[in-house]
This record gives structure tokens, sequence and C-alpha cells, in this order.
């Protein structure tokens, strides 16, 4: 992995700490101590949630469904 930054969301599962880690490809959210992944690839998130008129990037809006896809598993 490229980068792993945790986030303030708990994984519903254990407790843990949620955390959005990034490699050359995907961009992956889940929980370490539970070892379960979501990943999306980096072209599918830009072509969702950046707005390239307004030169913004929806960031909630991609952690809000990466933790609902998490939530799903």
């Amino acid at each position: 992995m490229d980068l792993i930054v945790e986030t303030v969301d708990t994984c519903p599962f254990c407790g843990g700490a949620l955390e959005l880690a990034e490699d050359t490809t995907f961009v992956w959210f889940g929980c370490r101590r539970c070892m379960r992944y979501v990943k999306r690839e980096k072209r599918e998130i830009v072509r969702r949630f950046v707005n390239y008129r307004e030169r913004r990037f929806n960031w909630s809006g991609m952690i809000t469904e990466l933790y609902q896809l998490y939530t799903r598993l």
C-alpha cells in the first residue's frame, strides 16, 4: 500500500478504527483488526466523485459509499 490513513469511523464488527488505503490501482476501505476490506478502482472513484468544473472532490460522498459497502459484508 502506498498510503494508509486512519479514519474517525469505527468498525461495526469489532469496534476497531477503519482505515483508507491506496495503491497504484485501488482505494481500499476497511479494518486492520478484522482484516475486512472493500475496494474500488481509482478510475471509478474519480469518475463519480470529482467535479472538474467546480474543482472539487466529494470526499464525504466517497467515504459514505465505502462505509455502506463495508457494512454490507
